[in-house]
């Protein structure tokens, strides 16, 4: 197979050092502690690509197709190697060559959807079309971020991302039920944080935010855009007493989810408020990148606020 995209990367690929600062903060490594889902074990499979001593094959593909373009291997590479753009070219290659993989990408179930045109409209990524002839969305999987915004946006549940990554709606709710047991009577707040803007840095302040009696439970999500109204009031429903969604701030979100949230978190504020719920036990705040103390300081202040009220 000739990888006529990925030949412009050769010299990229060679500069890599392999040292591994990229793992540091790769969602994806933070799920499964492998090493081939790491960016450097990305970035090895495409040079295995390149020289031929790797062969293609689904496995390969689906791993090249498993990436929420964060892009914090690129801040922390020595190197100054950028993996994302490498593998958007891989990405582009695979397909050619007719390899069928999802990996972190949204995929649409054209059996439910209505053509309605909302996620297309929301995708900063232009990786969604409308196909006016057929009535259909079309995903383009070498644009596709894996934000989930779309996700969140669709209101027929069309569009979604493979489980195993932390993101579908199974697996956030599965994580808001195991949080919420762990607080053992204290005030019950969850906190969902933006990959993108808090995952760096994060690691101490978790700790810090949890040390006393589990105050807050954190919970990472590849965007703040991801998080729908169903989510929110699934939270609710399993027992939190409060939420706040941490996202960029407005113009700094590469995918305009800070936007969505914001929009989505008023309008259950709205709900809230007319089934006798105090709205206030909804927040949404924004944090730039490396804003973590100020992110303890406003948890914070939050769970003080949710312990005055009570539970619901």
């Amino acid at each position: 197979m000739e990888f006529n995209r990925l030949k412009k990367w050769g010299n990229e690929l060679n500069i890599c050092i392999r040292c591994g600062y990229c793992y540091e903060h790769c969602p994806l490594y933070k799920v499964s502690n492998w090493e081939i889902d790491t960016p450097r074990g990305k970035l090895l499979l495409a040079y295995g690509l390149l020289t031929g001593e790797v062969e293609a094959s689904s496995y390969v593909a689906e791993k090249l197709f498993q990436c929420f373009y964060c892009k914090s291997c690129s801040k922390s590479c020595s190197a100054k190697v950028i993996p994302t753009d490498i593998f958007t070219d891989v990405r582009a290659d695979l397909i050619e060559y007719g390899f069928e993989t999802q990996g972190t990408t949204v995929r649409n179930d054209e059996k439910l959807c209505m053509a309605c045109g909302r996620c297309v409209s929301v995708c900063k990524s232009e990786a969604l079309s409308m196909d006016m002839e057929n009535m259909r969305v079309l995903v383009d999987r070498v644009k596709c971020k894996g934000c989930g915004v779309c996700v969140a946006e669709c209101p027929v549940g069309a569009m979604s991302q493979k489980t195993g990554f932390g993101v579908s709606r199974e697996e956030l709710s599965a994580e808001i039920g195991s949080t919420l047991k762990s607080m053992n009577g204290s005030p019950k707040v969850v906190t969902f944080c933006c990959n993108w803007s808090i995952n760096p840095g994060l690691q101490l302040t978790r700790m810090n935010l949890t040390e006393a009696g589990n105050r807050s439970g954190v919970i990472m999500t590849a965007c703040a855009g991801r998080i729908d109204p169903g989510l929110i009031l699934d939270t609710f429903h399993q027992g939190a007493w409060g939420i706040m969604i941490a996202c960029c701030p407005l113009d700094e979100c590469e995918h305009d989810g800070n936007y969505r949230a914001k929009e989505r978190c008023a309008l259950v504020g709205r709900l809230l408020d007319v089934i006798g719920i105090e709205p206030q036990r909804l927040k949404l705040e924004h944090f730039a990148t490396g804003e973590a103390q100020k992110l303890k300081s406003a948890v914070n202040s939050f769970v003080s606020e949710i312990a005055s009220l009570g539970p619901i």
